[in-house]
């Protein structure tokens, strides 16, 4: 009885390649572990709330990495007002800081935005109002920082406007040069 020389089965190689594929593909998941509280430290955060879209927000630490407890600190981003009806931000806060203050435009016309300055120096005022689409300027400053505020960990900040609600942002420490403590 002469045997039949076997040669490969595609079925068996299909399934070892698949296999081994999935088994190295493996081997880099789980590096960072709790991935959902590594926040990309390439722009600031999102929300919305209503009509109320908050874009790029961040705390801006100014010439420092960090913010020391104690001191004020000022936001930076933009809050644009998706609705026809004007808005007006009534307060922010956060477990972070004691209060907040505001200079400039607390009203965000409909159909317009309102850029939030951070550290940058200049006037803050409101935009003409026969001028649709042309951003207005406010200054928002967190004060009594109660600790530390560190590059990486997000800081939770809650925005609450007039008609369309509070939302609650994570936001990151964004400045531009060395840690301070």
């Amino acid at each position: 009885m002469s045997r039949r020389p076997r040669g490969t089965r595609p079925a068996i190689v299909v399934a070892t390649l698949l296999t081994a594929g999935l088994a190295l593909g493996g081997c880099s998941a789980g590096t960072v572990t709790n991935t959902d509280t590594v926040v990309s430290q390439a722009a600031g955060a999102r929300g919305a709330v209503g009509a109320m879209v908050l874009l790029d927000m961040s705390i801006d630490s100014g010439p420092a990495e960090t913010v020391p407890s104690g001191v004020e600190v000022p936001l930076r981003g933009t809050i644009v007002n998706e609705g026809a009806e004007p808005d007006r931000l009534v307060s922010v806060s956060s477990p972070y800081a004691v209060g907040f203050r505001q200079e400039g435009a607390p009203v965000v016309p409909g159909e317009n935005a309102v850029r939030i300055l951070g550290a940058e120096p200049g006037p803050a005022g409101p935009v003409d109002p026969a001028n649709r689409g042309l951003t207005a300027s406010m200054r928002v400053v967190l004060t009594g920082v109660t600790q530390q505020l560190r590059a990486g960990p997000t800081y939770a900040v809650t925005f609450t406007f007039e008609r369309a609600g509070a939302v609650t942002i994570p936001m990151i420490v964004v400045g531009s040069g060395p840690s301070e403590g």
